[in-house]
């Protein structure tokens, strides 16, 4: 699981760094989708089990719903 913990965190490290250096708001939220589907993909061809990659693509979903929420909120506030 370090692994994917890994891979998520530098997931929304990435979004989050867009965000500071105030990447175009089609851009960044472009880049959000991109890398979710590649992060679902690399999960997907892992050697975990069946459940624990459901779990994972989970997590991430929520993960992405997330950071789509601080991006609204980011260029709301600009």
């Amino acid at each position: 699981m370090t692994e994917y913990e890994n891979l998520k965190r530098s997931y929304i490290a990435t979004i989050q760094f867009g965000l500071s250096a105030n990447v175009k708001y089609d851009e960044v939220k472009h880049g959000n989708d991109l890398l979710h589907k590649f992060c679902e993909q690399l999960i997907e061809n892992s050697n975990y089990s069946d459940m624990d990659k459901q779990r994972m693509k989970h997590d991430l979903e929520i993960a992405k719903e997330a950071l789509s929420q601080e991006i609204e909120t980011y260029w709301r506030n600009i």
